[in-house]
């Protein structure tokens, strides 16, 4: 078996892999749209801030944490994501803004420890965490995964159905899914995303598998790993991912 966290050409899919400014992710699976082929993965492994816009495009492998870095283990250079929409987000508006500020200044005079901000609740709820990356060349990627071989399409995830993964640090996994519609909230630095609409399995990955392609006995994928903690892990339907991000796993 091919040790994931080290450089390799091609690149199969299972291994670590991650934006030049972050520290290492998995690479999940190959996907296409039109006659264009892609790799796979989460908008925070392929991003440095899946919140925000972003100039910095570079794909390393392995990820940076793994030894990955600029010029020789380029991969290839990001080239869609979904971005996230945090939970909580601090209101423009001038005249609120004023208000905490007044608010602020009185519990400073009256020596209190409470603070005010101004914020608005995001209305609009998350379904993926996703982005591709265009390899340097069609031949330096393969569409195996490692400890699973060649996907087989896609299905729908169902209760009880047994589902494995091939990530960066925990390797092949298995487990099954527990939920099916799970709205989760994930935190993301200082800030939180709310998630609808995701598969919910026992706890099959940690730190660096995210990105892992999810998928069932007959290796068909079914979603996307994107997020865990001691007693789940979480995954996209791979359904919201193809529809997003206008793809089809290949």
């Amino acid at each position: 078996m091919a040790d994931r966290t080290s450089r390799l050409r091609p690149m199969p899919m299972g291994c670590s892999i991650g934006n030049v400014k972050i520290t290492a992710g998995t690479s999940g699976c190959l996907v296409r749209r039109g006659d264009e082929v892609f790799i796979l993965s989460n908008a925070h492994v392929f991003t440095p801030d899946p919140m925000e816009e972003t100039e910095t495009r570079d794909i390393v492998q392995p990820g940076p944490y793994d030894g990955g870095s600029l010029p020789d283990d380029k991969i290839g250079d990001l080239t869609d994501y979904i971005a996230i929409k945090p939970e909580e987000e601090e209101l423009s508006c001038l005249l609120a803004r004023s208000i905490a500020r007044f608010l602020n200044s009185v519990s400073r005079l009256l020596r209190r420890k409470s603070r005010f901000k101004v914020i608005t609740l995001g209305k609009e709820k998350n379904k993926v965490d996703c982005a591709i990356a265009t390899p340097l060349s069609p031949d330096i990627v393969k569409r195996e995964i490692l400890g699973i071989g060649v996907p087989r399409g896609t299905a729908e995830g169902k209760l009880g159905m047994n589902i494995k993964k091939s990530g960066r640090t925990t390797g092949l996994t298995t487990g099954k899914i527990r939920l099916l519609n799970a709205t989760v909230r994930v935190q993301y630095g200082s800030k939180t995303a709310i998630f609808e609409d995701q598969l919910v399995a026992e706890i099959m990955s940690k730190g660096g598998d995210s990105g892992s392609a999810v998928l069932d006995e007959d290796n068909r994928i079914c979603g996307l790993l994107f997020a865990g903690s001691d007693t789940m892990s979480i995954i996209n339907k791979i359904s919201h991912v193809e529809k997003l991000l206008r793809v089809e796993v290949t």
